[in-house]
């Protein structure tokens, strides 16, 4: 039996140069488990002409995780937003994975490129947060 299907491969695209993942200490909720810690990293919705596949955690020899994403109106730019709680010992070793595998928002199509980029959570938490965006802004989305 042959099985055919149809993918969209397109060629890989030069690493662009402006490019600004963060993260930050989530602070919103009562913490009842005093042993996690709950970080919200926000990542480009896009890199250049590719858009963001999927974000991982990974802690080697312990887990690896896809995360949930979802767009962000809580910052100037345009984000995706993920959240991880750990615990506070992890911080330095928690990997986070961006992916940049498509060049469709909804995903709809992949690239083979490798296009990804691995941070540690700690220098994640130290990068430059974008602008908080206006309440008023928050409110109309």
């Amino acid at each position: 039996m042959l099985l055919c299907f149809s993918l969209e491969t397109l060629a890989c695209n030069k690493e662009t140069q402006e490019f600004s993942p963060f993260a930050v200490e989530f602070e919103g909720q009562d913490n009842l488990q005093q042993e996690f810690k709950t970080f919200e990293i926000l990542s480009p919705i896009n890199k250049g002409d590719e858009f963001l596949s999927s974000i991982t955690a990974r802690l080697k020899g312990e887990f690896e995780i896809n995360l949930d994403v979802r767009e962000d109106i809580n910052y100037i730019g345009d984000y995706y937003y993920s959240f991880i709680n750990i615990s506070e010992k992890n911080i330095d070793n928690i990997e986070i994975i961006l992916s940049y595998n498509t060049t469709k928002k909804d995903r709809s199509d992949m690239l083979f490129c490798a296009n990804w980029k691995i941070y540690k959570l700690s220098k994640l938490l130290s990068f430059v947060t974008a602008q908080e965006a206006p309440l008023l802004h928050r409110q109309d989305n």
